[in-house]
């Protein structure tokens, strides 16, 4: 498999662990780090990351994909949370890969849309 399959499928078992609050099949480093705007800081390794997705999965309604770019060892995502209260937000993901295994994860979206309710 190449080095962008391996990558197209991780996001997009990512996407499924996702809307299926269920991070097992994630392929992710042993020292994955992701950081985003609802995280006071960084889960650091694939036992954190998995936690925290298990956690706040169940939050959101549906994530859909809207575009993946993939350059290198790199990918960014463009995606459309809903939540499990209606409220929509869209925001971007940019992620490293190492060995087809996502190393790192930054999430990126306007938080200020969770205080404002649903739609």
């Amino acid at each position: 498999m190449s080095e962008r399959m391996e990558i197209e499928r991780a996001i997009n078992l990512f996407i499924e662990a996702i809307n299926r609050n269920d991070s097992s099949r994630i392929p992710l480093t042993d020292d994955v780090v992701m950081s985003g705007p609802m995280m006071a800081e960084p889960a650091v390794g694939a036992a954190a990351v998995r936690t925290y997705l298990d956690e706040t999965s169940p939050f959101v309604a549906h994530l859909d994909l809207k575009k993946v770019i993939i350059e290198d060892d790199s990918a960014a995502i463009m995606v459309k949370f809903t939540g499990i209260n209606g409220v929509v937000i869209e925001g971007a993901e940019f992620f490293t890969f190492r060995d087809g295994k996502i190393a790192s994860d930054k999430i990126f979206f306007d938080t200020r849309r969770l205080f404002k309710g649903a739609n």
